[in-house]
């Protein structure tokens, strides 16, 4: 005869399953995010020709990245039971199930990087519509009645355009630092949670 299973026995072996696929998933956002900003790229010189070679690369895979982030956000909330504190125990008082506060600061964490995530998308976005009204107005000079503004403004929008790049590079740095601090707190829930 099968025993049945108690409620908290389904709970753990939730956790235990909501614990590997935090640590899969998060292993490939921060592969995905090194492919978004190479090492090259990050410490090499910069050309206008490599800063438009990378910026057209993010643009193409910054949403794959953030649904990577987004996964894994979703696999770490759901280990640490978030907003379901009654389902939780901490480490220190039950060593094999308990939730680590590394982990509650990895979802912290991972919340920050997709903020941020999404900040760039939105950035990239509206340049787009940008390059699109700044190719309309380059029509506008070339008609026969051309406006002042035009060119005035046309100017501002390529003086912004190159500013962007510099200001996601130094972003993307930035995010590189936290991430130093993302794998110091994934490599310690790793070393301390073995759930077979």
């Amino acid at each position: 005869m099968i025993a049945s299973l108690h409620h908290c026995d389904y709970t753990q072996k939730n956790r235990a399953f909501n614990c590997r696929m935090r640590n899969r998933y998060y292993e490939e956002v921060y592969y995905a995010f090194r492919a978004l900003c190479p090492n090259d790229f990050i410490e090499g010189e910069s050309t206008p020709e490599k800063n438009n070679a990378w910026y057209q690369h993010l643009s193409k895979d910054i949403n794959r990245y953030e649904r990577l982030l987004m996964t894994c956000l979703e696999y770490a909330q759901a280990a640490i039971f978030y907003g379901k504190a009654e389902n939780s125990s901490l480490y220190s008082k039950d060593k094999r199930w308990g939730i680590l506060q590394e982990e509650i600061f990895l979802v912290h964490f991972l919340q920050e990087l997709l903020s941020t995530t999404r900040y760039v998308i939105a950035r990239i976005e509206t340049d787009r519509v940008l390059q699109q009204w700044s190719g309309a107005m380059q029509g506008m000079k070339s008609s026969p009645v051309v406006y002042g503004f035009v060119s005035d403004i046309q100017g501002k929008l390529n003086t912004m355009n190159a500013g962007t790049i510099d200001e996601f590079k130094d972003l993307m740095k930035h995010v590189l630092e936290r991430f130093q601090i993302g794998n110091t707190l994934f490599g310690t829930v790793q070393d301390l949670q073995n759930f077979y």
